[in-house]
C-alpha cells in the first residue's frame, strides 16, 4: 500500500477512494438504513402515543448523514423536530419521555425490518437524557453505524424564502 505522504497530488482522490472511503455497497446500505429510520420516525413514531406530539421533520447529520463517512467510522445524528410543543422548556422537560417512546417504537420496527438494531444504554448524568444512542447492524454490513436520535423543539417552524422569524423567538430561547 502506498503511504499518503508518498502519494502525488494528482492521485490523492484515488488514494482517498481506495483507502479511506467505505465501499459503495456499504454507503448504499447505510443510506437505505438512514432512509428507513427517518421514514419510520416521520410516519410511524408517536402514532399510538397518548400525547399529540408528532414528528414534523428529521434533519440528518453526522458523517453518514452528511456523506462524509470514513472506513470504519460511521455515525448518523438524526435531529427529530416535534410538533405541538409550546416551548423549548416543554421539550427540555419531556425529552426523556419522547426518547423512551422513540426507543419503544424503534424496537417494534426492529422486529419488522431486515436490519438488527442494538441499543446501547447511554450513560446519563441526568434523569432526562438528551439523545437515544444505538448501533445499527445488518448481516450485509461489515461495519456498524452509530446513531444518535435527538428530539428538538422547532422554534422557527416551516421556513420559506423571504420569511423572517419573529425576533421574540430568539428571546424566548
Amino acid at each position: 500500500m502506498m503511504e499518503l505522504s508518498d502519494t502525488p497530488a494528482r492521485f490523492l482522490d484515488k488514494f482517498i477512494e481506495d483507502h479511506l472511503l467505505p465501499d459503495e455497497d456499504f454507503r448504499t446500505q447505510v443510506n437505505e438504513a438512514i432512509h428507513i429510520i427517518c421514514s419510520f420516525l416521520k410516519e410511524r413514531c408517536f402514532r399510538w402515543a397518548s400525547h399529540p406530539v408528532r414528528v414534523s421533520k428529521v434533519v440528518k447529520g453526522g458523517s453518514s448523514g452528511k456523506g462524509t463517512t470514513l472506513r470504519g467510522r460511521s455515525d448518523a445524528d438524526l435531529v427529530v423536530f416535534l410538533t405541538n410543543l409550546k416551548s423549548f422548556q416543554e421539550q427540555l422537560e419531556r425529552r426523556g419521555e419522547f426518547i423512551e417512546e422513540i426507543r419503544r417504537q424503534l424496537e417494534a420496527c426492529q422486529r419488522e425490518e431486515t436490519f438488527e438494531v442494538k441499543f446501547e444504554v447511554q450513560k446519563q448524568q441526568w434523569k432526562n437524557p438528551r439523545a437515544l444512542s444505538f448501533v445499527l447492524r445488518s448481516p450485509q454490513l461489515h461495519e456498524c453505524v452509530e446513531f444518535d436520535v435527538l428530539p428538538a423543539f422547532d422554534a422557527l417552524g416551516q421556513l420559506t424564502r423571504g420569511y423572517r422569524p419573529d425576533p421574540k423567538v430568539y428571546v424566548q430561547l
